[in-house]
């Protein structure tokens, strides 16, 4: 019977694992309203101009490319984070502007992975693992 009694209480602990482990929030839930402020792209500050991503919900994106604000959708799962294709506006800004804003859609569209850091950064890599974004908390 102690042996059986030894059985039952390990069966309960595995499933107190299992509800713990299927009621933590998915990477889609994570990342709803919360709002982030590139600091690198492809390993370069970004210092040009202020390029922002804000997750609004499970699907819809956007921010601030640096100069024109842009929207999209995106896709996150056990298999990672994936961007729609970016819509910004089409305003004509400083060249150096203009850069960030082309290195930082291009980043966006390679996301295949997202990881937050110890330092509470975001970090958006490509399919080779490749960092390609680092994000910081935007402030309010």
């Amino acid at each position: 019977m102690q042996r059986h009694g030894r059985h039952v209480a390990t069966w309960i602990a595995l499933l107190a694992v299992a509800g713990c482990a299927a009621t933590s929030p998915s990477t889609s839930e994570r990342l709803a309203n919360t709002a982030w402020v590139a600091e690198t792209i492809d390993g370069t500050p970004a210092t040009a101009a202020r390029s922002t991503l804000r997750f609004f919900d499970r699907q819809f994106a956007g921010g601030s490319l640096g100069c024109n604000p842009y929207s999209t959708t995106y896709f996150a799962d056990a298999d990672g984070l994936r961007f729609g294709g970016i819509a910004p506006t089409s305003n004509t800004c400083p060249a150096a502007v203009m850069e960030q804003e082309a290195k930082f859609s291009a980043a966006l569209q390679a996301t295949r992975i997202a990881r937050h850091e110890a330092d509470a950064a975001l970090l958006l890599m490509d399919a080779d693992g490749k960092p390609r974004v680092k994000l910081a908390p935007l402030k309010p």
